[in-house]
């Protein structure tokens, strides 16, 4: 009688013999106006993403009534993994970095935002609601902060290309820049060099990583997904004129996956100005050529999303779960790329003052080794 031949398995995505590992880097002071803060990661399997958390507390005077409050994630100037001898995939402000999160919320190990919000009734989580995004800005009294970012290294929950193969690489650090007062994204009465005091926090960095698979499991060649870098980096173009476009060039190379504007007039976040907006690929209108209103592109950015974005920002997601690689814009043979957003007519710019904050989310292929 013949034998049977033993079954053959097929190769299989490197995600089923992976595993997740947490691990929690040393907490480090953060200082306004001080030396960049630097985070050695665990060089172990592949680095999923980092959850990175600020806490702290400050004192408002009894004599300030402050006049606004912007985006509290503008507390952190630069985000920066720079990865030796490899493309770098993280050089953003945590503004941006924001907005990142906020757009893409399946990251690695969590299928649903970062933060999510807290349940209410009997479900209530007392220790949740003091790590959940919050600056107070109460006056007379000291206000105890936390502000979180999620630094993502691959694509999404399902998909880990651009996964940063730690193990094999040289030491690689996160590197954090506190800005040089609160001045970024708080005005008080009298200035914060008067009306704020007593600031101090500290900054906290778990690491997640996944296992490398069993050096006996059939993997799919490439499926660990350290072939591509997911980039995320961002620019500031100003806004000098109202009532025509001001025109943003996306460098037309790799693979995009999103592209985000966050729009500042005369010092402060705003959507209610912004006229409209336009985006072209080479030759072709993805909006009306004469630009899509900015309360349309709000209300079309919140249906895509499940929820509207913070003041100023406008999204063009090209990763979308709807879509997915079907969004993507490959740039092969294209050379231009351009968004315009008008302001409305006789708007106030002020003095320096109103820009575009673009962030650019490109997939890139690395050269086979």
């Amino acid at each position: 009688m013949a034998t049977a031949a033993a079954p053959v398995t097929a190769p299989q995505i490197a995600l089923l013999y992976q595993r997740a590992t947490r691990k929690m880097l040393p907490t480090l002071p953060f200082v306004l106006g001080g030396n960049d803060l630097r985070f050695k990661l665990d060089g172990n399997g592949y680095a999923d993403m980092l959850r990175v958390s600020l806490k702290g507390s400050y004192h408002l005077a009894d004599a300030c009534t402050p006049a606004k409050a912007q985006i509290m994630h503008t507390i952190v100037k630069k985000f920066l993994v720079d990865v030796p001898g490899r493309e770098t995939p993280i050089n953003v402000s945590g503004q941006i970095l924001h907005d990142v999160n906020l757009a893409s919320n399946d990251f690695g190990t969590f299928p649903f935002a970062g933060i999510p919000a807290n349940r209410v009734g009997d479900d209530y989580n007392t220790l949740y609601a003091s790590l959940v995004d919050s600056f107070p800005i109460v006056v007379n009294g000291s206000n105890t902060f936390c502000v979180n970012w999620i630094v993502p290294f691959h694509r999404s929950v399902i998909d880990h290309k651009g996964a940063l193969p730690v193990g094999a690489l040289d030491d690689v650090y996160l590197e954090v820049t506190p800005p040089n007062s609160l001045a970024a994204f708080l005005t008080t009465a009298n200035g914060v060099g008067t009306d704020v005091s007593a600031f101090s926090a500290v900054m906290e960095v778990e690491q997640i990583s996944f296992s490398a698979p069993p050096s006996d499991a059939n993997v799919a060649v490439g499926s660990e997904g350290y072939g591509f870098v997911v980039k995320i980096e961002d620019w500031e173009t100003p806004i000098v004129a109202t009532s025509k476009p001001t025109k943003v060039a996306i460098p037309a190379e790799d693979t995009i996956l999103g592209v985000i504007h966050a729009v500042t007039i005369n010092g402060v976040r705003d959507s209610v100005h912004v006229d409209s907006l336009t985006f072209k690929v080479a030759e072709t209108w993805w909006t009306d050529p004469t630009g899509i209103p900015a309360a349309q592109k709000t209300v079309d950015d919140a249906a895509e999303h499940g929820a509207p974005f913070p003041e100023g920002v406008f999204v063009f997601d090209q990763d979308l779960p709807s879509t997915g690689m079907a969004g993507w814009i490959h740039t092969d043979g294209i050379k231009t790329i351009e968004t315009g957003i008008t302001v409305v007519q006789g708007t106030t710019l002020g003095s320096d003052a109103s820009s575009i904050l673009t962030g650019l989310v490109p997939l890139i292929e690395l050269p086979a080794a």
